[in-house]
């Protein structure tokens, strides 16, 4: 029994250490050895044994890799040598390696392959080129990678690539074309990749996307064509990609997109395309797209919106138009159907005023802005219904008043932004005040906002006049107009009288000359007739005392007139 047991503990120890491991390596993995340090041209010289499965060497010499450099390893199925100033490799360097899977080249400084040098590694299934300096690529050089699934060739100089480059390779899932010079992918390049579900191309300079081009990749779940110079995407381009995730088409030179260019796309969940000079936009451009959550239209240089532009996202919870500075205004309905929406941006254009109806049917949304923009009224039934609604950012527009109840309808709200508008604080502002008053916390202490008018209050924050005395002339006369859906505008602020004007002031209300007091006229007459009513009472209660007192007056004359007769 012992001696087995010692035999066991021989042979374990035999497998751990089955070669003396050069100085510059470590060995601590079975079948498996790291190298750094050492030339690439003396590998071979580092008497690796032949039967080493994995072999990772990074952080080398600058050299050459010979055709010896790997003589004999029929075993090796992992070969990474990354970072090692690689500059070339010679024909048949890769020739035994005939069970390699996995071969990675990454940021050496290799500017040319030889075409036949992968022809012995039949089982290749990843291959990882980036991070060099490759200029053209052989259209023979993958011819024999029938297994390959993986191929990474970002961060190189390509600038073309022969039409057939990719036609053996029916297995590929990624294909990693990013960071390169391209300016045109030729037709039939894509043709024999039914396989393919990652394609990157972003950070080229691709000028269009052909029709035809994507038609075979119906396996595709995403495609980045972002940073390119696209100048145009050929109608039906995307037809074919029916299992399409994700697709990004942001930062191009894109000033139109065809019409239902996304109406196939049904999969669809993240989508970009910001930052492109889009000038106008199709009345139908997505076809139902429930799986979108987040989409952003800034840095363009759009005019409009096309009615219910969004209305088939309806699962869409962001929404960003921001930073359109032609963007003036919105047509109504603009946000129809998007009831899943949370957070809407709208900050950073140039919209001057907003339709009654903008934030309709958003019963969802949790946060609004509206920052930076032009705005000189907001409609007063804007933020009707809105229950979830718990930020409103308005600051750096142009107001100068709000209505008194335009936020009163929203029980969630904890903040309102209000800063850099010139707020004309007179008594058309003071309703709105009022409730301010009793909402002291939602306003930000930051950047609170600031009179910008009259003189008096001019420069004064909203806290100095929540803090102080009333100074608006009778304020509790100053009617609230039932809310109104379809009230476009807050009425005009009025100026507020000094206290020589005060009369003159009075007498322009008593005239009617300035905005509607019905309901105070109504109050004054029903004040009158109650005073009426009162003065009558009070004389019919006179009448009767008197009487009374007329009677007891009578009775007590008839009793002394008794008396002296008896006596």
């Amino acid at each position: 029994m012992l001696r087995s047991a010692l035999l066991c503990t021989v042979l374990a120890l035999v497998r751990t250490q089955p070669f003396l491991c050069p100085k510059s390596c470590k060995c601590e993995v079975r079948d498996a050895v790291q190298c750094s340090g050492s030339s690439v041209a003396s590998i071979a010289a580092l008497g690796l044994p032949r039967n080493l499965t994995h072999m990772v060497f990074f952080r080398m010499d600058q050299g050459v890799l010979r055709n010896h450099s790997f003589s004999g390893m029929t075993v090796l199925q992992r070969l990474m040598l990354s970072n090692s100033h690689v500059s070339a490799i010679d024909p048949g360097t890769f020739n035994d390696l005939i069970k390699l899977k996995t071969l990675r080249l990454t940021r050496n400084r290799i500017s040319h392959l030889p075409g036949a040098l992968l022809d012995k590694t039949v089982l290749l299934e990843q291959l990882f080129l980036d991070h060099n300096s490759l200029r053209a690529l052989d259209q023979n050089l993958f011819q024999n990678l029938l297994n390959l699934q993986e191929l990474c060739l970002n961060q190189n100089q390509l600038s073309f690539l022969p039409a057939n480059l990719f036609m053996s390779l029916r297995k590929l899932k990624v294909l990693d074309l990013s960071g390169n010079n391209l300016t045109h992918l030729p037709k039939g390049l894509l043709g024999a990749q039914v396989k393919l579900e990652t394609l990157l191309l972003y950070s080229n300079q691709l000028a269009s996307v052909d029709s035809g081009l994507l038609d075979n990749l119906g396996a595709l779940t995403v495609l980045r064509l972002d940073r390119n110079h696209l100048y145009s995407v050929a109608p039906g381009a995307f037809d074919s990609l029916g299992n399409l995730g994700s697709l990004t088409l942001s930062r191009n030179r894109l000033a139109s997109l065809p019409h239902a260019l996304f109406l196939h796309t049904s999969r669809v969940t993240w989508l970009t395309l910001f930052e492109n000079p889009l000038e106008e936009l199709p009345e139908v451009l997505f076809g139902e797209m429930a799986g979108l959550r987040e989409l952003w239209l800034n840095c363009t240089q759009l005019r409009k919106l096309p009615a219910a532009f969004f209305r088939n996202l309806t699962g869409l919870q962001t929404l960003g138009v921001t930073r359109n500075p032609h963007l003036s205004a919105l047509p109504r309905g603009a946000f129809q159907g998007l009831a899943e929406l949370r957070v809407l941006a709208l900050h950073s254009n140039a919209l001057t005023e907003l339709p009654d109806d903008a934030l309709r049917d958003l019963g969802r949304l949790r946060q609004v802005s509206l920052r930076h923009n032009r705005l000189r009224a907001l409609p007063r039934a804007l933020f009707l219904n809105l229950s979830s609604l718990e930020t409103v950012q308005l600051e750096h527009n142009q107001l100068e008043m709000l209505p008194g109840d335009v936020f009163a309808a929203l029980p969630q709200l904890t903040q309102v932004l209000l800063g850099h508008n010139p707020w004309l604080c007179d008594c058309g502002l003071w309703p709105f005040l009022q409730w301010l008053r009793h909402h002291q916390d939602l306003l930000s202490r930051d950047e609170p906002p600031q009179c910008h008018g009259p003189e008096p209050r001019a420069g004064l924050s909203f806290w100095d006049l929540l803090q102080g005395d009333p100074w608006c002339p009778h304020p509790r006369r100053l009617p609230l107009n039932p809310l109104a859906e379809n009230t476009l505008e807050a009425p005009a602020p009025s100026q507020l009288p000094h206290s020589s004007q005060s009369r003159a002031w009075v007498q322009l209300v008593a005239k009617d000359e300035g905005s509607d007091h019905s309901l105070y006229w109504g109050l004054y007459v029903l004040l009158l007739v109650a005073q009426a009513v009162i003065a009558v009472i009070i004389v019919f209660v006179m009448i009767k005392i008197g009487q009374l007192f007329r009677t007891l007056i009578r009775e007590k004359l008839l009793f002394k007139a008794m008396e002296n007769s008896c006596n």
